[in-house]
């Protein structure tokens, strides 16, 4: 089976020929396709960006680069309040 990667934003994307690819959000590409190699960026293996929807499923909206840590990294201190 080919890996496949999905889009998670929308761009047009140049190529070193002058050549430009539009990419649309939730767009399938194989991994190794010289767009998305030129921009890996902005892909991801996420199936859920390959999603189409009405209204985004729950967990859709969540940036996974933004979800808070719930525990501490070795070496460092979680700061906690107590009552």
């Amino acid at each position: 089976m080919i890996p496949v990667v999905y889009a998670m934003g929308t761009e047009t994307v140049g190529m070193p020929d002058g050549s430009s690819v539009p990419v649309s959000k939730g767009s399938h590409w194989p991994a190794a396709d010289p767009v998305v190699l030129r921009r890996p960026g902005l892909f991801s293996e996420d199936a859920r960006y390959g999603l189409l929807y009405t209204v985004a499923p729950p967990g859709y909206d969540v940036d996974l680069n933004e979800v808070e840590e719930t525990t501490a990294n070795p070496g460092e201190k979680r700061s906690a309040r107590r009552g």
